[in-house]
């Protein structure tokens, strides 16, 4: 005999009952919320807690510029080659040296004319001065015994008159050898000064443009910007950099951040393409000036605290590299820095 089954009405209320199946939409829409609260909240109070920054690498470098207008006439160097101090970077030619240059060697020849002129008219008259000086004695010995004689009346007045005459124009000569040998001596001085000083900015002048021949003034790296042939660069233009030592990251530290920042600590740097670890070493004043990199990448508005930071290895970032900075931040010592200490 069959079972009847008892079947459920539809309009009961066990036939209303719900599946439940949106537990997993649930937690996403929850996650989603609290992803965005915590955007949200690191938007606008991050950086109090949270060090970020920007940063650019750096190395100390040696800037080449000359002190007047230059043309390029040959390069012996790539960007970013390796060159040693001392090392051909450039020859140049500069028409406005070379003409100061040619003035200042035609002033000196002048000096040296003008000099060996004076020389020889003191020495002439050096050499006069003793014959005009026993001319003038033995003018005033006769004077002596003409006086005696024509208390006498036996010289007559002519005569008389004669060698007063003669031992006037020996005194006169004399006098005139004399004052002419000092002055001479003085203008002689004053024109070897001048020869001096003039032989001096000229040797500098020479020894500065050295032949149109630039030199690398230290062991180093070729800056990004190296001239053409033909280039033609102002007074004080750059013409290219040469850097040194090992890379560097200047940070550009928040005002915001509400803990301390000391040298020592330990940082991510993270580049375009890679990631290093650094360390804080210096923190420089704000009276610093800012590197002029620093001012044309970042426009900084204020003067923010700058930051020195070493790299673990410094070949990894090229130079001028834009980087941000993070700080691993450690609680425990925060906590006991802020409450216990």
């Amino acid at each position: 005999m069959k079972a009847l089954r008892k079947r459920l009405r539809p309009d009961s209320f066990e036939s209303e009952q719900r599946k439940t199946r949106g537990s997993a939409s649930r937690r996403i829409y929850l996650a989603m919320l609290i992803l965005f609260g915590i955007g949200v909240i690191r938007y606008i109070w991050g950086d109090w807690f949270l060090l970020r920054s920007d940063g650019l690498v750096l190395r100390d470098q040696s800037v080449i510029e000359m002190g007047y207008l230059v043309k390029v006439v040959e390069v012996a160097v790539d960007e970013g080659q390796m060159v040693k101090e001392g090392e051909l970077l450039l020859k140049i030619e500069s028409m406005e040296l070379l003409e100061r240059i040619a003035d200042l060697s035609n002033r000196q020849a002048n000096l040296m004319q003008i000099s060996a002129e004076f020389t020889l008219i003191a020495e002439t008259a050096k050499k006069l001065l003793l014959p005009a000086q026993e001319r003038k004695e033995q003018i005033g010995r006769i004077v002596n015994r003409i006086n005696k004689l024509a208390d006498k009346g036996v010289v007559s007045e002519v005569g008389y008159q004669d060698v007063l005459k003669d031992s006037f124009e020996a005194s006169e000569t004399l006098v005139k050898l004399q004052v002419e040998s000092a002055t001479l001596e003085g203008k002689r001085r004053s024109v070897d000064e001048a020869l001096y000083r003039s032989e001096q900015a000229l040797r500098k002048l020479e020894e500065h443009y050295n032949n149109g021949i630039i030199q690398s003034p230290t062991t180093g790296l070729v800056g990004a910007s190296v001239p053409h042939v033909g280039n033609v660069y102002d007074a004080g233009e750059p013409l290219m950099a040469i850097y040194t030592g090992e890379a560097y990251v200047l940070a550009y530290l928040p005002n915001q951040y509400q803990f301390a920042i000391k040298p020592g600590m330990e940082v991510l740097v993270a580049g375009g393409r890679f990631k290093d670890k650094g360390v804080l070493v210096e923190m420089i004043p704000l009276s610093a000036a800012l590197p002029q990199e620093f001012q044309n990448t970042f426009k900084p508005t204020s003067r923010n605290q700058l930051a020195k930071i070493v790299l673990l290895d410094p070949s990894k970032f090229p130079v001028n590299e834009k980087v941000t900075i993070t700080l691993k931040i450690d609680w425990i010592d925060i906590i006991i820095d802020k409450f216990i200490n």
